[in-house]
């Protein structure tokens, strides 16, 4: 098994609880990836859609992977398993939404990624959720009904903000016990 952690708009893979995800996974022999995707310049569903289709040409994503989507990240990795019909282990994704258009900058970075339809579940073994109680940049309404419409198990946390270092999130215990739990049943079957 190995994980894939997509960032979200403006992000970079040397931040929040990015690295320290990695460094966790790859101490117990899991192999963890942090691509940079380009944001906010060249940020759109086709530039990362190629960044990611290089990942599953080297076979690093496959249906052993778990990929992990923070924010806009996670409504990515949702739209690119559900276009590409790729088959995955696990999906989880970190205050994740989709169709949220909030009237600043950020709609226009973010609206390629948004998908109509659902049939992630398809190409996903499990899907999780992770969102907060005061997120304060995605509605709570969207945060529930995107866990909701792509048929996830849902994880709130209380008082995690966006998952991210103002949040106080450059450790994320969690989301590295649910993967080991996820490991550890691959090892089993």
């Amino acid at each position: 098994m190995n994980v894939i952690v997509i960032h979200g708009s403006y992000g970079k893979p040397f931040e929040n609880w990015f690295p320290w995800i990695e460094q966790k996974l790859n101490l117990k022999g899991i192999e963890c990836y942090v691509p940079t995707f380009p944001t906010p310049a060249y940020q759109n569903y086709s530039s990362w859609k190629t960044l990611l289709d290089f990942y599953v040409e080297k076979g690093i994503v496959n249906e052993n992977s778990v990929i992990v989507g923070h924010s806009c990240g996670a409504t990515f990795a949702t739209k690119y398993l559900i276009d590409t019909k790729i088959k995955v282990n696990a999906l989880i994704t970190v205050s994740g939404y989709n169709l949220f258009y909030s009237g600043d900058f950020m709609d226009e970075l973010n609206k390629s990624f948004y998908f109509n339809e659902d049939e992630c579940k398809l190409f996903c073994n499990e899907i999780f959720s992770f969102y907060s109680d005061n997120d304060p940049f995605i509605p709570q309404e969207k945060l529930k009904s995107f866990a909701k419409t792509i048929k996830a198990t849902p994880i709130q946390v209380f008082h995690a903000g966006h998952f991210n270092e103002a949040a106080g999130y450059k450790e994320f215990q969690q989301l590295y016990e649910l993967i080991l739990k996820l490991h550890s049943k691959t090892d089993a079957e």
